[in-house]
C-alpha cells in the first residue's frame, strides 16, 4: 500500500498551512492575506510576551481566520470591499461578524482549533476606546484584538511599489486608528517591532510558512495521530461542503461510502480509516473551481468541463506537501482516474486499491444523493450505471460487486455521519 498505517503522524502547522493556502485559491482579492495576518499576529503576539502555546493558536486564527467568508459565495462582495480597504464598516445591512461567528463555529468542533476558533469569533471588534474588552458578557480576549489589528495591517501594502517604500504611510495608518479601532498597547508594539526593515521584508516574503515554522513551532508543533487527523479532515470536509447547496454534506458521504467498502474488503482498520480521510478531503481541490460552475444545473460547455477536471489536480497539489499525508493525498486525487487510463488529470500506469474504492464510492454517492435540481437516482438505476462503468473499464468489478448487498448499509451509514 506505501503507507505504514499504524505510524501516520502530521504536523498540525502543514496541515493549517495547507488550508491556509488552498482558500488563496477561492477569490483573486485574496492574495496571501492570511498568511501575512498569520505572520503579523505572531509578530506582535510575541513582543507582547504570549507564550509559545498561545503564539501557536493565533497563527492558526491567523491563517483560517476568514474560512467561512471565502467559502461562502454570497460573501465575496463583502471580501471584495475588506480586503480593498482598510475601514472594513459595512453599508447596507451588511454584518461583518457573521463570518467570523460561522467560523467559530465550524472550526470549534475540531479541539486542537477550539482557541484559535474562540479568537476567530472577535476579530472585527473594536477596541472602541476600552469598550472592545467585552461583548454583551463575555470577555475578548486580547488576541482578538491582535487579530483586529493584523487583518487590517494586512489589507494595507500594495504591488505596486517596494514595501519599503511603503512602511511610513502604513504605519501613520495604523497609528490613526489607536484607540478608536486598535488596542493602544498593541499599536505601540507594532511601532517597536515596525522599525526594522526585516519586519517588512518578511511580511512580503513568499516564504512565510518557512519563516513561521522556524520561529514559532519547530520542534513543538502539535502531532495528529490517527483520530485528531480524522476529525481534522471531517472539519475539512465541512469547509469544502460549505461552499455549495448542490454537493453539500458530499465530502462526508463519500467518506462513509469509502469506509463501508473498505471494511468489506477486509482491509485493516487503520487503512479503513485513512480511506475515510482520503473521502473527506478527496474534493478539496475543488476550491479553486469557481462556485458559479459547481452550481450550474445545466450541462457545462467543454471549456467549464476542463475547469472542472482541473480539480483532482488541485487536491493533489493541497495535500502532497504535507509531510506524512502523500501517500493519502494520492488516494484522494485519484478518484477521477480509470482503470483503462482514460480518466483524469494524472491518467496512472496503476491506480492503488483505496483510491479506486474512493472512486466507486464518489460515484455512488454522487448519482444517489439528492441535489437540489434532482432526486437521487434508485438502487436499480444506479447500480446499472456502476456495472456499465465496470464494463466500460472505468471502476473495479470486485469493489461494486459489493454495493447491492451493503446498499442500505452506505445509505444508513452516510445519515449517521452526518447526524
Amino acid at each position: 500500500m506505501g503507507i505504514e498505517t499504524q505510524s501516520v503522524d502530521v504536523a498540525l502547522f502543514d496541515m493549517v498551512m495547507s488550508l491556509s493556502r488552498a482558500l488563496d485559491l477561492l477569490h483573486p482579492a485574496i492574495g496571501e492575506h492570511h498568511l501575512r495576518v498569520a505572520y503579523l499576529c505572531a509578530s506582535i503576539a510575541e513582543h507582547a510576551g504570549f507564550r509559545s502555546n498561545e503564539i501557536q493558536e493565533i497563527i492558526i486564527a491567523g491563517a483560517l481566520h476568514d474560512i467561512v467568508a471565502v467559502c461562502k459565495p454570497h460573501s465575496h462582495s463583502l471580501l471584495d470591499r475588506v480586503l480593498s480597504r482598510y475601514d472594513d464598516d459595512m453599508a447596507d445591512g451588511e454584518c461583518i461578524h457573521e463570518h467570523a461567528e460561522e467560523g467559530y463555529h465550524v472550526l470549534r468542533e475540531f479541539p486542537p482549533f477550539a482557541q484559535a476558533a474562540a479568537i476567530i469569533r472577535f476579530h472585527h471588534v473594536d477596541w472602541n476606546f476600552g469598550k472592545g474588552e467585552f461583548q454583551g458578557r463575555l470577555p475578548i480576549p486580547l488576541a482578538s484584538h491582535i487579530l483586529r489589528l493584523a487583518d487590517r495591517l494586512a489589507v494595507l501594502p500594495t504591488d505596486d511599489c517596494l514595501i519599503l517604500c511603503q512602511k511610513d504611510h502604513i504605519r501613520q495608518s495604523i497609528q490613526a486608528g489607536t484607540g478608536s479601532l486598535f488596542c493602544p498597547e498593541l499599536v505601540k508594539i507594532f511601532e517597536d517591532i515596525s522599525d526594522k526593515e526585516s519586519f517588512w521584508l518578511d511580511l512580503v516574503s513568499k516564504h512565510k510558512e518557512k519563516i513561521l515554522s522556524h520561529r514559532f513551532f519547530g520542534e513543538t508543533s502539535i502531532r495528529l495521530r490517527m483520530d485528531n487527523l480524522y476529525g481534522l479532515a471531517k472539519v475539512y470536509a465541512r469547509i469544502i461542503d460549505y461552499r455549495s447547496a448542490y454537493t453539500a454534506s458530499h465530502s462526508s458521504r463519500v467518506a462513509s461510502a469509502s469506509e463501508l467498502l473498505a471494511d468489506r474488503l477486509d482491509l485493516p482498520a487503520s487503512t479503513v480509516r485513512l480511506v475515510g480521510i482520503a473521502g473527506y478531503l478527496h474534493d478539496i481541490g475543488k476550491l479553486a473551481v469557481p462556485v458559479a460552475l459547481l452550481d450550474k444545473p445545466g450541462k457545462l460547455t467543454a471549456e467549464e468541463m476542463l475547469l472542472i477536471r482541473q480539480h483532482p489536480y488541485y487536491t493533489h497539489q493541497i495535500l502532497s506537501p504535507v509531510p506524512g499525508l502523500e501517500t493519502i493525498g494520492m488516494w484522494a486525487a485519484f478518484h477521477h482516474e480509470r482503470l483503462d487510463g482514460a480518466g483524469y488529470p494524472f491518467r496512472p500506469r496503476q491506480i492503488p486499491l483505496e483510491a479506486r474504492i474512493v472512486a466507486v464510492a464518489d460515484v455512488f454517492t454522487a448519482i444517489t444523493e439528492d441535489r437540489p435540481y434532482r432526486k437521487g437516482m434508485s438502487k436499480k438505476d444506479s447500480l446499472g450505471i456502476l456495472n456499465k462503468m465496470v464494463r466500460d473499464g472505468a471502476l473495479d468489478g470486485d469493489i461494486v460487486s459489493l454495493l447491492p448487498a451493503i446498499y442500505e448499509d452506505i445509505h444508513h451509514a452516510q445519515e449517521l455521519a452526518l447526524a
